[in-house]
């Protein structure tokens, strides 16, 4: 175990002291932190090294514990053991399993994962904000700080998000609500119920960018086809409206923005030593693949 992760198991009650019969650790993926499964006694739990990048993503460590308190409250995430000032995290396993995009793309599991983000969306305010425009923007400038290579139509994007906003900000309809913002497929686990994990983007955001990251929850087989978009909107509004379509349209556009300038940023981050080279994904590549998604 590297120094890190023993000073937060030292820290963890009941955990000091423990030896190697009584405490395994395993490593788990992560592109932005340090993720470890750690079984203590026959009981599994994960310990998160908060990353050093999270400050340039816009993560704020000091409102996540909030958000965390909220959702595992309500039965929606993860049940916090403790959470570090620093940003690091023991919570609970959930002993769930990742769904496949077959099995996504069925009317019953898509109307339980609406189900559940409806929920989300009805809890209580917390500090913690969200707007897809922002973070494009404070990606875009410190991309630009590390030498990023930009497209030749970049313009054109930031012209279109720029209308996108005008009409969120025409929507009088309560749009504003807790959400999490990064609802891709490994980000939830069935156990039963749906539980929602990585709330470090989670806080007052759009609706719609949530259901439109819905939408390309698996990105890797492409966006959900046109039928089942409208019956996820049915299954969230009742009755949809061309104002509702047009609005999950452009935060559709939004969240493929976001994603490509966040291959933008971490390339950039890479460049400068911030964060290390992850075996078997290119940044780059991939906020190019996205722009080119975004063109067609």
């Amino acid at each position: 175990m590297n120094a890190e992760l023993n000073d937060i198991i030292a820290q963890v009650p009941g955990w000091a002291g423990l030896g190697p019969q009584d405490l395994a650790v395993e490593q788990l993926e992560g592109l932005t932190n340090q993720n470890y499964s750690v079984t203590v006694n026959g009981e599994r739990f994960v310990v998160r090294i908060s990353g050093k990048n999270t400050q340039y993503l816009g993560i704020q460590r000091a409102l996540e514990s909030q958000v965390l308190s909220v959702v595992s409250q309500a039965g929606l995430g993860p049940q916090v053991v403790r959470f570090f000032p620093e940003g690091h995290l023991v919570k609970r396993y959930i002993e769930g399993r990742h769904w496949t995009a077959e099995e996504y793309r069925t009317p019953a599991n898509l109307r339980r994962i609406v189900e559940t983000v409806k929920r989300l969306h009805s809890l209580p305010a917390v500090r913690a904000t969200f707007s897809p425009f922002r973070r494009v923007e404070a990606f875009a400038r410190q991309a630009q700080s590390f030498g990023v290579p930009f497209p030749e139509d970049w313009p054109t994007f930031v012209e279109k998000a720029r209308a996108i906003e005008a009409v969120q900000l025409d929507d009088a309809s309560p749009w504003l609500r807790f959400c999490h913002n990064d609802l891709f497929w490994v980000n939830w686990l069935d156990d039963g119920s749906i539980k929602l994990l990585d709330w470090e983007f989670a806080g007052m955001g759009d609706i719609y960018f949530d259901l439109a990251t819905l939408v390309y929850a698996y990105e890797s087989v492409g966006p959900l086809p046109a039928e089942l978009e409208e019956f996820l909107l049915e299954c969230y509004l009742g009755e949809v409206r061309p104002e509702h379509r047009a609005r999950l349209k452009g935060m559709e556009f939004m969240v493929q923005f976001f994603a490509a300038m966040w291959g933008m940023l971490q390339n950039g981050l890479q460049r400068a030593g911030l964060v290390p080279v992850v075996s078997g994904f290119d940044y780059l590549e991939y906020a190019q693949a996205t722009f080119a998604a975004m063109r067609e």
